[in-house]
């Protein structure tokens, strides 16, 4: 199964990555928090599996990741509020996920001989994954340290207990792509200088990764039209 499915493992990987950046936009606010977020990130983790299946060093590991947070989210469903240690190990299960993930992406997606419209779901799907690691890291700096981020909605988690995480992930994103609105700040050193390196890898994967696609992608077409003209 995992090598029919192997061949579409950039798209799957990509659609659920905007399932989960973007569902609550259709979805209600707590219902997609509660259900459909995990069921996303679970997706996304079977998309994961799928993605590195024939790295047989990492398709255990992200099994074993995958039938761990499959658990969790089945006691959440049928006890309701999650303790906060396995909260954190759900945390620590995601965050593991991404990181291992996007360098996997990033290694296929600099070693692929042609571009095609796969390996652009390939580059994008690497870049939402750093946002989404920067996100982890926003979150660990919180979460050990409270009020290390202020601005934005933050204020308001008293009364609505999704804005801590929604908050760091626009916030992670708008770094990254050197938006910089200036609603949300790192108030602290160590989140000052997660900003800082948020900002740079958005920055060298834009500058490295997406330039080597785009060279290969310009050799390619020249290569096809020299062999049009000889024929």
């Amino acid at each position: 199964m995992f090598k029919k499915l192997y061949s579409y493992r950039f798209e799957f990987f990509f659609i659920t990555q905007i399932g989960i950046l973007f569902g609550s936009l259709f979805i209600r606010g707590d219902v997609f928090e509660e259900s459909v977020g995990p069921i996303l990130f679970l997706l996304n983790l079977i998309a994961g599996v799928i993605l590195i299946s024939k790295r047989k060093e990492f398709f255990w590991f992200f099994l074993i990741l995958l039938v761990a947070s499959g658990a969790i989210f089945g006691f959440a469903q049928t006890k309701g509020e999650l303790p906060l240690l396995t909260s954190y190990i759900q945390f620590g299960i995601y965050f593991a996920f991404y990181l291992v993930v996007t360098y996997e992406i990033i290694k296929q997606v600099w070693y692929s001989v042609m571009v095609d419209k796969k390996v652009i779901y390939g580059m994008v799907s690497g870049f939402v994954s750093l946002g989404l690691i920067g996100f982890f890291i926003c979150m660990s700096i919180e979460l050990t340290d409270p009020g290390a981020f202020q601005g934005g909605l933050l204020h308001m988690q008293g009364t609505h207990p999704n804005a801590l995480t929604e908050q760091l992930m626009y916030f992670s994103f708008i770094t990254m792509m050197t938006i910089g609105y200036g609603d949300i700040l790192p108030v602290t050193a160590l989140a000052q200088k997660a900003s800082i390196l948020i900002g740079l890898i958005g920055q060298f994967y834009l500058v490295v990764i997406t330039a080597v696609v785009v060279g290969k992608f310009i050799n390619q077409k020249k290569a096809g039209q020299d062999t049009g003209q000889k024929t």
